[in-house]
């Protein structure tokens, strides 16, 4: 009987503060994060509170981080597709601050919002192709709120459109 071969058991790795620096700016240079999502994926590599902690004061001295900035951006990629609802949850689950979001979203008006709507109507026209003109009103109306649109705003987008005259 032969015996398996047992790998050797790795030491698990050690997110001390160079670690952890060198894992935040690979991060980052992938894509934009928030100063809470750092810092749940240092936690998640077992990185002591402290070094997240000087971390994270570290990429706020360089300005490499700033919730600020990131849902601006964010809101600003999105506002088109997604009403002030959704992008509220969505900041909201990726750590924003209320006082941000709220800052941030002030930013939309309802005349925006309107015209996005309407566009989102027009835009997916087919989906509200059926013979019963109230069914595609209710499609219509619940395809924008869950988009994220209040109901004043989808209640003038389809007041708006021509789709549904």
């Amino acid at each position: 009987m032969t015996q398996a071969k047992q790998k050797p058991v790795k030491a698990p790795k050690v997110y001390d503060y160079k670690r952890s620096w060198n894992y935040v700016l690979w991060l980052l240079g992938r894509k934009s994060y928030t100063k809470a999502q750092l810092r749940e994926k240092l936690r998640k590599k077992e990185a002591t509170p402290d070094v997240i902690d000087q971390v994270i004061a570290r990429l706020e001295e360089l300005k490499f981080v700033n919730d600020e900035d990131f849902a601006s951006m964010y809101v600003q990629s999105r506002y088109k597709r997604k009403g002030r609802i959704v992008l509220k949850q969505e900041l909201s689950r990726k750590g924003v601050s209320e006082n941000i979001i709220d800052e941030t979203l002030g930013t939309l008006d309802t005349k925006t919002q309107i015209e996005n709507a309407t566009a989102l109507l027009h835009k997916h026209a087919w989906r509200f192709q059926k013979e019963d003109p109230r069914k595609n009103y209710a499609k219509a109306f619940a395809f924008l709120a869950r988009r994220g649109f209040t109901a004043d705003v989808v209640k003038s987008a389809m007041e708006k459109s021509e789709l549904f005259q």
